[in-house]
């Protein structure tokens, strides 16, 4: 947001046309403009003009804010004010009130700045000051939009604009026009951005004006990203960054850097992103711009979680929590103070239109300021999109019942969907909010009525239970959420599968304070994640040594790689019609000296958060393509699928260990299977089918395993060159499973793809999938995974010894 203009012109001062090009240089050489202006203020003292002193002081002031130095600017500012006001210039004294108004929102002290601001408006309204009006109007809208009512800022802007228009102040309507565009970008209406942008621009830059342009240049870039256009975004970055490192001030190159390096985030530039939010987190940091740095911490956050980098991750964005914390309550705080000052200017207005009502005034402003607290104290403690309690409420109610538990089991759930960025990120943020709603209405409905359900972040929910029969409950009630939440979502037509995280803390054995018991559900939650996600934690003391026990796990993993402790078994993939075994899915196993067989679900995780998923699926890759080409015989030839992590797939060199591994093992490359999840593809589809048509052409075919689980969209799966559908468990396990299953058949076959049924148990399950056409079908009532010596007998038609 922009302020800025000069004092009317006055051509019989002789100091008059060197403020005003004083004045010029404040916002791109702030240091030079503060020793022109001294200079000036000294020649004004020694000629004794007190009118000259109290506009220089005031532009002195301006400078010494630019340059961020407030208590320079709040003495300049309050001189400026005091001498304009002995000498009747009212018009100076108003812009002088302005200036104290900005070094007050600067500290953060919003309620003496409005009080600032309407002095000043009211000054100039006084003098017909069109301009003055205009230029304090522009900093109450940005105290409105700093506050969050981006509505309202939005009108105010709009009235700034209509007054500059009038006074035919040209800095000043361009600096309304630039502000209107941003409160549009708050408000999300990116297409009104584009257009009102594109009205103005060639106004701007025909005045010069280059700060102002660059504000709306990264209003724009902010739009495009938000819109889908972040290549685009990312192109005219290039543009507004080198500006801003010419002319900007130290916030706005911040910001730049922020708006530019999201839009390099979300076109998939991920190394020049990175680089562009370092250095905006640490500006941000060193000028103590805590929303810049919330929007810097989230951006990288992400940036790490997309590069499955999911340690740095969750420290990040558990860092902009605590941010975002921080700030709402100072927001209620602030919002309070603006709506007194706000109150309280209504008020004096009143008594001087009606002075014998002014008992009724103050008894009615009392009221309306009763209310106004308690409405901002709702929304303080209200989540607005699902009408919960807030994280506030939620602490203040958890408080509250520890208190009067005493020593009476009380549990708490910390509740984390799985994957839910991937609904956003593949269908919008609109879908992804109702889906949260959907969510909220479904926890409220399993919970009995003596819980409460708030939401205390994006996609975490957080559930308080008390009158425990007994410890276990809470598991119980945990176990039944998911439940509920397993049934399909229909959302704006999509149909939407979720799964959680669930931990469990029960006070007063793992904590007697909101502190301690937030803190350890937020462990179990986690442990959870490591198990698979869709399941169940409750916390325990010895939760506490994980990073050791994972650091362990590693450094063993990392062994297991060089000591042949891995191994693979292969469980057979039949067809649905024939019952014959026609290829295997090749599967990882670790059989530790000491321990046996680890399930795949403890060290799977570990490989993907560390990295060695890489080398371990490549070891997969090339042990399970030399396996099938030794059971080649002449007249039967056995098809390999081999799983491939979205780290393996994003390896520069993944190409190359494919072809090497055909070529070591002289597998025929029609009959290696590739199997990837639709979050391989999801994080980078443009390139991610780029790499698949270069597979299909060494002559691998591709599978797209657990499909429905994730979100990729109908367009997306016509593009990707793949030949097969493997159909999750889940599906083929559900209450709908003939719809669901019948569903993804029609789908695929409409398309020419294979499917497979995995998960098949039952017999009823393998009746249902062959009567809806599956073209192959996989599970432990056909056969389990096994070493290569058993899978070779059920390929050669023997009878599975483990059935």
């Amino acid at each position: 947001m922009l302020q800025n203009s000069r004092f009317p012109a006055e051509p019989s001062s002789p100091w008059q046309a060197r403020l005003d090009a004083a004045e010029r240089r404040i916002p791109t050489d702030s240091l030079q403009a503060t020793v022109l202006l001294q200079g000036i203020y000294q020649f004004v003292q020694e000629q004794e003009d007190l009118r000259g002193q109290a506009r220089s002081l005031t532009l002195l002031g301006g400078a010494f804010l630019t340059r961020g130095d407030l208590p320079a600017a709040r003495e300049a500012f309050t001189q400026s004010r005091d001498t304009a006001l002995n000498v009747g210039d009212g018009i100076t004294e108003a812009r002088a009130l302005n200036g104290l108004g900005l070094v007050a929102r600067a500290h953060g002290q919003y309620g003496e700045a409005m009080e600032h601001h309407l002095a000043s408006l009211h000054l100039a309204q006084a003098h017909e000051d069109d301009a003055g009006q205009a230029r304090t109007l522009g900093n109450i809208g940005a105290i409105q939009s700093d506050l969050g009512d981006h509505e309202l800022a939005l009108q105010t802007f709009r009235e700034m604009r209509l007054l500059a228009q009038r006074a035919g102040h040209v800095t000043l309507q361009s600096a309304a026009g630039v502000n209107v565009v941003f409160a549009l970008h708050e408000l999300g209406r990116h297409e009104e951005v584009l257009e009102t942008a594109s009205a103005y621009l060639p106004f701007i830059q025909a005045q010069g004006l280059t700060q102002h342009e660059l504000v709306l240049q990264v209003n724009v870039m902010a739009s495009l990203t938000a819109t889908g256009r972040a290549a685009r975004a990312a192109l005219l970055g290039d543009h507004v960054l080198a500006l801003a490192e010419q002319s900007a001030t130290r916030e706005q190159l911040t910001h730049c850097r922020l708006t530019h390096g999201h839009a390099l985030l979300e076109s998939g530039q991920l190394d020049v992103a990175e680089a562009l939010l370092e250095q905006a987190l640490a500006a941000a940091r060193s000028d103590r711009r805590a929303p810049q740095e919330r929007l810097a911490l989230g951006h990288l956050s992400d940036l790490h979680a997309r590069r499955g980098e999911w340690e740095r991750a969750y420290t990040l964005v558990k860092e902009a929590q605590a941010l975002d914390d921080t700030r709402r309550v100072q927001d209620f705080d602030r919002r309070a103070r603006v709506l007194s000052v706000q109150l309280h200017s209504e008020m004096l207005a009143r008594d001087a239109r009606a002075e014998q009502d002014q008992s009724a005034a103050y008894a009615r402003m009392a009221e309306e300021f009763t209310t106004a607290q308690q409405h901002l104290t709702d929304q303080a403690r209200l989540d607005l999109l699902t009408g919960l309690p807030g994280r506030a409420q939620f602490q203040a109610e958890l408080d509250r019942r520890l208190g009067e538990a005493g020593g009476t089991p009380l549990a708490v759930l910390f509740i984390d969907l799985d994957h839910f960025k991937a609904v956003n990120d593949a269908l919008g943020h609109d879908v992804g909010d109702r889906l949260l709603q959907q969510v909220a209405r479904r926890l409220q409905a399993a919970v009995p009525g003596s819980g409460m359900v708030a939401r205390t972040g994006g996609d975490e929910f957080t559930v308080t239970l008390g009158e425990l029969s007994d410890p276990r409950a809470a598991e119980r009630l945990s176990q039944l959420l998911l439940t509920s939440l397993a049934a399909p979502f229909d959302v704006d037509g999509h149909t939407l599968h979720v799964t959680a995280s669930i931990g469990v803390a029960l006070a007063p054995r793992d904590g007697q304070d909101v502190t301690a018991l937030q803190k350890h559900t937020d462990i179990a939650m986690y442990r959870a994640k490591q198990a698979g996600r869709n399941s169940v934690r409750t916390y325990e003391p010895s939760m506490g040594s994980e990073t050791a026990q994972r650091l362990a796990l590693e450094r063993d993993l990392r062994a297991a790689l060089a000591t042949g402790e891995l191994l693979v078994h292969y469980q057979p993939v039949f067809g649905a019609v024939s019952g014959q075994p026609h290829g295997c899915e090749a599967l990882v196993r670790w059989a530790r000296p000491e321990q046996g067989l680890i399930p795949p679900g403890q060290f799977i995780p570990v490989a993907e958060e560390s990295g060695l998923i890489v080398p371990l699926g490549t070891w997969v890759l090339r042990e399970a393509c030399r396996q099938a080409a030794e059971w080649q015989t002449g007249d039967r030839a056995v098809e390999m699928s081999v799983n491939v992590s979205a780290r393996q797939f994003e390896q520069p060199d993944f190409l190359t260990i494919v072809r090497d591994a055909l070529a070591e093992s002289g597998l025929d490359p029609r009959l290696l299977i590739l199997e990837l999840t639709e979050s391989v593809v999801l994080r980078n589809p443009d390139a991610a089918i780029t790499l698949l048509k270069d597979l299909r052409d060494l002559g691998v075919r591709l599978a797209l395993d657990d499909f429905g689980t994730g979100y990729s969209s109908l367009s997306l799966l016509r593009s990707l060159p793949i030949d097969t559908l493997k159909i999750d468990r889940s599906f083929v396990q559900g209450d709908r499973a003939e719809v669901m299953v019948g569903a993804i058949v029609s789908l695929a076959h409409a398309f020419g793809l294979h499917v497979v049924a995995e998960g098949v148990e039952t017999a009823a399950q393998l009746d249902l999938v062959q009567s809806l056409n599956c073209d192959g079908v996989q599970g432990y009532l056909l056969a389990r995974p096994s070493p290569a010596s058993e899978a070779r007998l059920i390929l050669s038609g023997s009878p599975d010894p483990a059935r």
